[in-house]
Formats: structure tokens, sequence, C-alpha cells
């Protein structure tokens, strides 16, 4: 989750867009092509299910053909999930979100964990379509299958900071450190979250504890020179926001973003994050 005073922009907030192509573990598609493994035992449905998600990243017009081909082929659950990806990468965000929700409800004989990641990567789809009623049940469905998975809370608390839901966004995070503790990605965003919730300590402890982590890390450094302007520390937020601009480039979303600080440019009211 970026622009003037809010979260975390696009660099931050688990850069959804490229999260969700990512292939699938080779466990995870040697379980979804085990139809194609039996119908083809001469192919190898691992390597072609990772071709075809390569594909998808990079070319997802021809990706989309070629994973139709391979399901009339017997690519079964692994040339669904390949179309999907297809799909979100065509901005095509509605049709990927309702492909990816229904596989998760026909995988009744794979594991939770994997159910979980299907259900999550609808939730993005449909948080990409603005459809955060959609997006929350996907998130829910993939908790209750796989409530240790950290990524699946992060995944969550992008949800309710679209709808400024600030504290349940924090609790979510919180969760995710408690599942995987010292990320500083995760601090950063909790640090924006209480921000934004109106809490300046809390986002300022956050924003420190990550930067003990990674002392340049310029989505922490922005968070701390936000949250040192709130409580009147104008010297400290100036030294902060500067950093960020020396590490990212003025012309990059946060160094636009602490350029704005710096000016006094930054809205007074936080906003949700733009998709």
């Amino acid at each position: 989750m970026r622009h003037a005073s809010p979260l975390p922009g696009a660099s931050s907030w688990r850069k959804c867009a490229a999260m969700i192509v990512r292939a699938l573990s080779l466990t995870i598609a040697l379980s979804l092509a085990a139809p194609a493994l039996a119908q083809s035992p001469g192919t190898d449905p691992a390597r072609r299910y990772s071709a075809c998600m390569a594909q998808a990243r990079a070319e997802p017009v021809r990706a989309v053909s070629a994973a139709q081909q391979w399901y009339k082929e017997g690519g079964g659950l692994a040339a669904r999930h390949c179309a999907a990806i297809a799909f979100y990468g065509l901005g095509q965000y509605v049709e990927a979100g309702t492909e990816l929700e229904r596989l998760g409800r026909e995988m009744t004989g794979q594991s939770a964990q994997l159910r979980a990641e299907v259900f999550a990567q609808a939730g993005q789809a449909y948080q990409a379509a603005r459809l955060g009623e959609k997006a929350l049940a996907m998130q829910n469905a993939a908790i209750l299958l796989d409530p240790r998975n950290a990524d699946i809370w992060v995944d969550r608390s992008i949800t309710f900071a679209a709808v400024s839901a600030w504290r349940e966004a924090a609790s979510d995070l919180s969760r995710a450190l408690e599942l995987s503790p010292n990320r500083t990605d995760v601090l950063a965003l909790r640090a924006a979250a209480w921000r934004n919730a109106g809490d300046a300590a809390k986002a300022l402890a956050d924003a420190e504890a990550a930067l003990k982590l990674e002392k340049d890390y310029p989505d922490a450094l922005l968070e701390r020179g936000l949250a040192r302007r709130l409580r009147n520390d104008r010297a400290g937020s100036d030294a902060d926001l500067r950093r960020v601009i020396a590490l990212a480039g003025e012309a990059s979303e946060l160094g636009k973003r602490a350029k704005d600080a710096l000016q006094g440019t930054a809205p007074a009211k936080p906003t949700p994050p733009k998709r």
C-alpha cells in the first residue's frame, strides 16, 4: 500500500501485482499438475507450469492462449491457475479473482496450505479490482485454512487499509509479526497504519524497530520522518525525509512523498492506498 500521507506506496504494500504472479512452489505445481501427469506421462507438468507462469508475467496475452490449450490437453488445475494469473497480468482482475476463487473452492482434495494460497491470490485480484468485500471474504477463507501464514495476514491488512480501517490493519500486521518476527517491511507497514490511526508514538516505535534491523530502509525512514513531524521534531523529520530522497531518488514515489512532506504539501488527513 502511498501518496502523500497514508501508507507507504506501491513500493511497500507488498507489491501486490508482482506478488500474485509468482509461481507457486514445485510441490504445489506438481499437485496442481497431477492430472496432466497421469494423462501425459511423457511430459514434465512442473516444467510446463513454470514456463507458463513465466509467460504469464512477460506475455500475458500469449499465456492465456497457451494455458487454455494446455487445459484442453489435460493440464487441469495447473493450466487454469496459469490462465488466471495471466488474466491478472492483463488487468482483468475480476476474471482473475473469479477463476482463482473457483479453483480454491474446487480443490477440496488438496492441502489446506495450497487452497489458502489460491484463496489469498483471489483476494489480491479482487482487491486490485476494488472489490473489498470479496477480497475480505477470500482472505478470511485463506486465514481459516492456514492461520500461520504471515503473508495472508499482511494481505488482509491491505484490504482493511483500503477502507481506512487502520487499527484492524495494525492488528493483522501484529499477527504477521508474531508469526514472522523482525520483518522490516511489515514493521514499516504497521508504522504507517499506526500513524494513520493517530498514534504517532507507536508509529515512531515501529519505524525505529525497522531501522534497527536495516538502517537505511527507505519506507521506514519515511515513516519515522512523518511520525517525527507529528511529534513536532522538525529537525529529525527533515533529516529522515532528506535521507529518503537521497536513497530513493527525488523522482521516485517515496522521494515525491518525502519532498511533499518537507514542503508541507502532504494532505492533512490520511487516505486509503490507491491501487
